[in-house]
């Protein structure tokens, strides 16, 4: 039978003050403090004893120490902490270096300096400091001990895969009737590394976004062009961040449909020889109200711009604001064309990315 033990160490430092006393020469004088480790993915405790010349506990009442974590080549400050209090009359201080103020650090030596502030209270938000000295990292006046950052020791985690590419497909152009929608690109599922039971990860980012989301996912052989798709499952950001898929597929990707694109009114649009617009609704829409305009441009009607203008009046709506009534004004372009086309003129929330691991 194997059995392996595990030790729990504390961070402990001593660390020294009152610099203009004289160091007791016939007693030990510490020459250096040891290097500290920490780790990112995990909190670290560090207590701190603070010292005097003659190698006693001193108390530190009315004071602040504050960690300081130092760029060894460029000697940027990139974490500042205070130390909470666990007695401050023997000079007993701690810190808690979360794996929070650890995430974006990366592992390698850096420098750590202790410094004693003493602050003066300006409001109950806010202070002023109005003395602050070094603490010593041994009785040679040392001020910087060097600190090593080691890597996650839950281990390294595989960066998520970013997407944030999304095609815009219309099916008008071809004769479809179906409503427009956007296509992400392809994520390869990877199935050579995946069980039957393997776990796909999708956590979205998104700006006023109503809508619906799919994620599809497809088994083709085809490379990076699968042609047959699948609804795997569909996303409600309104309860919903993330998404779990569990199965073995090669290809996925993400379609999703605006729910501002679903409630656009749709206009069939006729040109007639007496120049005059004929208007008629076909997808009704919602969230609209009576006397709200709708301009479509004459650039958009086989006219031109400003001169063939179309406005759409509502004289009438549904409980859902879909569009049941309207009137119109407006110059045709002399022909007999006949457009359909949506009210262009409502802002659309965002699907900004996806992670997907």
């Amino acid at each position: 039978m194997q059995f392996n033990s595990v030790y729990l160490y504390s961070n402990k430092l001593d660390v020294f003050t009152n610099p203009l006393d004289s160091w007791t020469t016939e007693r030990y004088r510490r020459v250096y403090n040891r290097n500290l480790k920490i780790y990112r993915s995990v909190d670290n405790r560090i207590d701190v004893q603070v010292r005097n010349s003659d190698q006693k506990a001193t108390n530190i009442v009315g004071s602040t120490l504050v960690f300081n974590l130092i760029v060894r080549e460029t000697k940027d400050l990139i974490l500042q902490k205070d130390f909470s209090a666990m007695d401050l009359t023997t000079g007993k201080v701690t810190v808690i270096l979360t794996e929070y103020d650890l995430l974006d650090i990366d592992p390698g030596f850096y420098d750590y300096s202790i410094t004693k502030e003493v602050r003066e209270t300006i409001d109950s938000t806010d202070y002023r400091v109005t003395s602050r000295i070094a603490m010593y990292m041994d009785s040679q006046y040392d001020t910087l001990g060097t600190i090593e950052v080691l890597g996650d020791v839950l281990g390294d985690v595989n960066p998520s895969l970013i997407v944030d590419k999304f095609e815009y497909v219309n099916p008008f152009t071809t004769g479809s009737e179906n409503s427009k929608y956007y296509i992400s690109s392809i994520i390869d599922a990877k199935p050579t590394f995946n069980s039957a039971g393997g776990l796909h990860t999708f956590q979205f980012y998104s700006t006023n976004y109503q809508g619906t989301i799919t994620i599809q996912g497809s088994i083709d052989e085809q490379g990076a062009t699968p042609k047959n798709w699948v609804d795997i499952s569909s996303v409600d950001l309104t309860t919903e961040k993330y998404k779990n898929i569990t199965g073995k597929y090669n290809w996925f990707r993400v379609k999703h449909l605006p729910g501002e694109i679903s409630s656009i009114a749709r206009f069939t649009i006729a040109q007639t020889l007496l120049l005059n617009y004929d208007v008629t609704v076909g997808n009704i829409g919602k969230g609209y109200s009576i006397s709200d305009t709708i301009l479509i441009t004459g650039n958009k009607l086989g006219g031109e711009l400003g001169t063939n203008d179309l406005i759409i009046t509502v004289t009438s709506v549904n409980a859902d604001g879909g569009i049941t009534g309207i009137t119109w004004t407006g110059i045709s372009y002399n022909g007999v064309r006949t457009f359909v086309l949506d009210d262009s003129n409502i802002t659309v929330g965002t699907l900004d990315k996806v992670l997907y691991r």
